[in-house]
């Protein structure tokens, strides 16, 4: 049964995040975030043109703050198929993909598909991973496929075969294909994780930050009793594709779509203007303070395919707080730090400042002018 009225498809979102707050508290902002992702519609590129894709979302935050239960609970309340990857130091990338495995003693070789081969696939602690184990997923997020090596049964050569991700049903003619990837990260200053490079994190749509709960949120973590209640699941991915085409139909305001302009254009220094386009854009609309700061600590800002991730994560929004038809500036201004922190590199001498990208993007939303 297919989701048409706005109005049910926002009351359904609200079920899907009223469901991990049964057995996790102070985590409403960002379990709204995460299902404002899972309600995102994404394009990708392909050889036949644009198609359909998800919003990549990536947790980052220290050990012990609830991001591997949120997302379970989460996942959990979807009828979809799942997968996990636990990240290791000596994953390999079959460990994502599945392989091919021949029967020593009947030789009947079987393909096994490994978990990335779902609907939600779920990377836990991934840049504990080493980036050439990572790769099969980072591919996925950015075509749609897996690929998997099998063998050719007719003369025994070995081909590369494309799995697309991931059915929405069991049905074997079924289309509509929904992948979303769901990874936590623990603080690079930990000790035993990888870096992601720009290139990775570029896939992400949104990086979201768990926080911690108040003191008296706290307090119900130690007192409140969730022994024997289950997690409801409110919705299936069908239901979840509708809200995507509803989503899709919002437009962004003129003033809208100025000022992520602005943001996006303020984030990048001078030098990378340069280097990339080969001009300074010394016409962007931005305080002379903001743009000394940007040229001193950063390195690189938000290439344009961040385009499509803020205007995507801005419709989303917009439809949540119960907009049908436009977003506007208070959108953009709402998902400026959740997509923009996550892509921008800082020169090393921020550290010695305590200039982190939280506080950079929140200098560019501060500063720079309204359309």
């Amino acid at each position: 049964m297919s989701l048409k009225d706005p109005n049910e498809a926002r009351e359904r979102l609200q079920r899907l995040i009223a469901q991990p707050e049964e057995f996790l508290f102070g985590l409403r902002r960002v379990t709204r975030e995460a299902v404002m992702a899972l309600a995102t519609p994404m394009v990708r590129d392909s050889s036949m043109g644009k198609e359909p894709a998800q919003a990549h979302t990536i947790i980052s935050d220290i050990p012990g703050t609830g991001k591997t239960a949120l997302l379970g609970y989460l996942s959990g309340a979807i009828k979809a198929k799942l997968g996990r990857v636990d990240g290791r130091p000596d994953l390999m990338p079959s460990d994502f993909t599945g392989r091919e495995e021949r029967d020593k003693f009947t030789g009947v070789r079987t393909l096994l598909k490994g978990p990335l081969h779902s609907n939600i696939f779920f990377g836990d602690e991934m840049n504990r991973t080493p980036p050439k184990s990572q790769s099969p997923m980072l591919g996925a997020m950015e075509g749609g496929k897996v690929y998997m090596n099998q063998t050719n049964e007719k003369d025994g050569t070995i081909e590369s075969r494309p799995f697309p991700l991931y059915p929405i049903s069991d049905d074997p003619s079924e289309t509509e294909l929904f992948f979303i990837v769901f990874a936590t990260m623990n603080p690079i200053e930990f000790e035993g994780t990888y870096p992601l490079s720009e290139a990775q994190m570029e896939r992400f749509t949104y990086r979201l930050t768990m926080g911690f709960p108040s003191r008296e949120e706290e307090k119900k973590i130690r007192a409140k009793n969730v022994m024997g209640k289950k997690v409801e699941i409110v919705m299936n991915l069908g239901e979840l594709l509708d809200i995507h085409k509803m989503v899709s139909q919002i437009e962004l305001s003129d003033d809208a779509i100025e000022l992520r302009e602005r943001y996006l254009e303020n984030s990048r220094p001078f030098a990378q203007d340069e280097r990339v386009f080969g001009r300074i854009n010394e016409k962007r609309k931005a305080s002379m303070s903001l743009t000394n700061f940007i040229n001193e600590y950063v390195v690189s800002g938000c290439s344009p395919r961040r385009n499509f991730h803020t205007e995507a994560a801005a419709k989303a929004h917009a439809f949540m707080r119960g907009e049908d038809k436009t977003a506007t500036i208070d959108d953009v201004k709402a998902i400026a730090h959740i997509t923009m922190e996550h892509v921008i590199q800082l020169d090393p001498r921020s550290i010695g400042d305590n200039i982190d990208a939280k506080k950079v993007v929140s200098k560019i939303i501060k500063e720079t002018p309204l359309p």
